[in-house]
């Protein structure tokens, strides 16, 4: 590939982080009342609409996405993976969140999925979407799109796959600003956790969404037992 294409590359891949962000401006705004408030019911399909638009425009421009991390059958070597990042995640949380919530003053701020307690009807909707727009909406945006397009841009060296890794996850930190400081820090630790299976799999999307969707599930148990 030419320093032309990888230039367009990174080009797309600026305006991907972008539009994330911007998303992720949109979620705060639903909490923490703003001049965004108005537009904050957009986040979701927002971002669905970044993520697809930057996709496609980043395989127009050559981009190798083994069509879009689906290339590669699911395997039971990804379902081993996918394990081992929830084992990872469940005892760092263990491990980190209190001394996050001693550092920043409080737990995640989970406020906008309150209404999932006792609520079974909420927990199967947030659940649904849960292992839809997050489990497989976002590994596609952050660890397929974004991830494998930072590496690529820098050279695809190994370097550039680390440091691709860490910019990824500091971005999916940012995004979750919504949930506080102690959701920020502790997103961005998934965010590294799914990036490292991922590129383990050979950028198959396949075990950071299982990791995703089952990680958050535990959590959406929880919160629907208060």
């Amino acid at each position: 590939m030419t320093q032309a294409s990888r230039t367009r590359i990174a080009w797309l891949v600026a305006g991907l982080a972008l539009g994330l962000l911007f998303m992720g401006m949109l979620r705060l705004a639903s909490v923490y009342p703003g001049p965004l408030t108005p537009l904050s019911g957009y986040a979701t399909p927002g971002y669905i609409f970044v993520t697809v638009l930057f996709a496609i425009l980043l395989v127009r421009a050559d981009l190798p996405l083994n069509r879009l991390g689906f290339g590669i059958r699911l395997t039971w070597r990804h379902v081993a993976l996918a394990l081992v990042a929830v084992a990872i995640l469940r005892v760092s949380s263990l491990a980190l969140e209190p001394m996050l919530e001693a550092l920043f003053g409080g737990p995640r701020n989970l406020e906008r999925f309150s209404d999932v307690e006792g609520s079974p009807t909420s927990l199967a909707a947030l659940l649904l979407a849960s292992w839809t727009f997050a489990a497989f909406g976002e590994e596609l945006a952050y660890r397929i799109v974004l991830l494998r397009g930072i590496s690529y841009a820098l050279g695809d060296t190994r370097a550039a796959v680390i440091v691709a890794l860490v910019l990824q996850a500091v971005l999916f930190g940012l995004v979750h600003a919504y949930q506080g400081h102690t959701g920020i820090v502790s997103s961005a630790v998934s965010g590294l956790v799914f990036g490292a299976v991922t590129i383990a799999a050979r950028w198959s999307i396949w075990p950071a969404a299982l990791a995703h969707g089952t990680n958050n599930t535990f959590g959406i148990v929880a919160l629907y037992h208060g």
